[in-house]
């Protein structure tokens, strides 16, 4: 009798077992098929998205009306531009950025834009030169409008922008000047 209980024991723990992975299995069929089946990678990098298939139209056909905030000893300064540029939002970021730099009498001008790549949650990872880094002095006050005349520039003109994140030479850093933390998104260090 106690062989059998035993016997039977097994079975039943093999039987449950079966069951559970069966389970488990049809759970994650069900969750990769059917809820969630067009799943974005967390980051899409802009030499991606800049293959989309459209009609050739010349980039210098296309001007985009822009918004540029500008960081001053006492706040920001908005600027209107004309800009020549196509609509993806990657590519229009990364040509905002371009001239947002090329606007500085600094030698903040020589910065270059590395790359920008954006998230599936719709967060702007923008990759900049050390020149930033090294060519930026002032205070914190200067740092700070810095920081929010990036993030004003890019949230004003491409509105699926939820947040920045600033990136030197394809890695994060502490701060740009010292003052500032740059480590997290900056929509909540400078929204105010």
């Amino acid at each position: 009798m106690r062989r059998q209980n035993k016997s039977s024991w097994k079975k039943k723990t093999l039987l449950t077992i079966f069951i559970l992975g069966i389970a488990g299995l049809a759970g994650w069929l069900i969750s990769k098929h059917f809820l969630f089946p067009n799943e974005k990678p967390l980051v899409e990098d802009s030499a991606k998205q800049g293959r989309i298939e459209l009609p050739p139209v010349q980039s210098s056909e296309i001007k985009v009306p822009i918004t540029v905030f500008y960081p001053t000893e006492n706040g920001l300064t908005k600027v209107e531009k004309t800009l020549s540029g196509g609509s993806v939002p990657v590519k229009l970021a990364e040509s905002i950025l371009q001239e947002y730099f090329k606007g500085f009498k600094s030698d903040l001008k020589n910065t270059s834009v590395r790359g920008i790549y954006e998230d599936r949650n719709k967060v702007l990872y923008v990759d900049l030169s050390d020149d930033l880094r090294r060519n930026f002095s002032g205070e914190a006050r200067n740092e700070y409008y810095l920081l929010k005349s990036i993030y004003q520039t890019l949230a004003a003109n491409i509105m699926e922008v939820r947040d920045v994140k600033i990136l030197i030479e394809g890695r994060e850093v502490d701060s740009i000047g010292g003052h500032v933390q740059t480590l997290t998104p900056l929509r909540e260090t400078v929204w105010y």
